[in-house]
């Protein structure tokens, strides 16, 4: 419960005080230090785990290669994923293989992570195909991600998402030409992008908010707040991120329009 609320301290000292422990608590220490970000931390608790005897689950290693994951340790989270079965008599499961696609695509072993999605004894769903994809889009694997993309469509063909990534992907490096087929494609089998959304529960009422929502009952106190918290960050060197599709929306019209323009005028030439 401590760690499940990032409350790191309280959690680690409970821990500590434990007159036993079993694998439940074991893992539920190593998992919470691992999605808080503690990747170092985490595995050290599972070096201990293994000198006191503890036997492992699959839940032990989605921690282990969570924590892998946070601290960028590559060469190690290989060696914990095929350690499962060789030396833990294991299953390798969907979560695990998860777990080391994102370690993989973070790190730019691209290739390597998609090898080992279409080894996958199981079909390899949107959860894995997506990292991959965020992978190549972080690291600029166009073709890769194209690829990626259409397995996706495959699964999950009205969703959005792998359309908004692959067109960020072609106006990152200019390719206006491709932003706009990608944009076509989605208004004629009829995807359209979901808002961002998020909420939050203040005394005992769920408050909602869209992103470009205009019918918020307190839009104009919101959006003041945002501007003013732009500015401030501006000022200490923020530089917004244009690697979203609303930010594209926004900052790439004019580079449409120019290729656009462009084309028709070579066409009427």
């Amino acid at each position: 419960m401590y760690m499940k609320c990032g409350s790191i301290e309280d959690g680690s000292r409970f821990f500590k005080n434990m007159m036993e422990r079993d694998y439940v608590s074991w893992n539920a220490i190593i998992v919470g230090f691992a999605q808080n970000g503690y990747g170092e931390e985490a595995l050290e608790i599972f070096l201990k785990m293994l000198a006191c005897g503890e036997k492992l689950d699959h839940v032990t290693m989605i921690g282990v290669l969570c924590a892998c994951n946070h601290a960028g340790l590559v060469e190690e989270g290989r060696l914990y994923f095929s350690s499962m079965t060789k030396n833990h008599s294991l299953i390798l499961e969907k979560d695990h293989y998860y777990c080391m696609v994102d370690l993989l695509g973070q790190a730019g072993c691209l290739n390597e992570a998609r090898n080992l999605i279409e080894t996958m004894p199981m079909n390899p769903d949107a959860v894995v195909w997506g990292s991959l994809l965020t992978a190549c889009k972080v690291h600029g694997e166009i073709e890769m991600g194209k690829h990626a993309v259409e397995k996706l469509l495959e699964i999950e063909p009205r969703n959005s998402g792998p359309y908004v990534l692959l067109s960020n992907m072609y106006a990152e490096v200019g390719r206006w030409g491709d932003v706009v087929r990608v944009r076509k494609v989605m208004r004629q089998q009829g995807v359209i992008k979901q808002p961002g959304c998020s909420w939050i529960e203040v005394q005992k009422k769920v408050n909602v908010f869209l992103a470009k929502d205009k019918r918020h009952p307190h839009k104009n106190q919101i959006y003041s707040v945002l501007k003013m918290l732009t500015k401030y960050m501006k000022l200490v060197g923020y530089i917004s991120n244009a690697n979203d599709f609303e930010a594209y929306d926004e900052q790439s019209k004019s580079e449409l329009r120019s290729w656009i323009m462009d084309g028709c005028y070579c066409r009427v030439i």
